[in-house]
């Protein structure tokens, strides 16, 4: 018999990585998971010298991966 589990929570966490959306946005933060400071998403932006400068926005209040 094959059941599947109950989902205890209203949402998963990707551990490791913080994944904070940008508000009004479709980019996620790329940091590592309880950093400091403002979000990042390294993939995106203008080029300087063949890397990506990344994209930040400040941390919000009471945020979480959900969000």
């Amino acid at each position: 018999m094959s059941t599947k589990p109950a989902a205890r929570e209203r949402h998963v966490e990707i551990p490791g990585i913080c994944f904070i959306r940008q508000p009004e946005g479709v980019r996620c933060c790329t940091l590592s998971a309880g950093h400091h400071g403002d979000h990042r998403h390294f993939y995106s932006g203008e080029l300087c010298n063949g890397f990506r400068v990344g994209t930040s926005w400040p941390r919000r209040p009471g945020e979480t991966q959900a969000d």
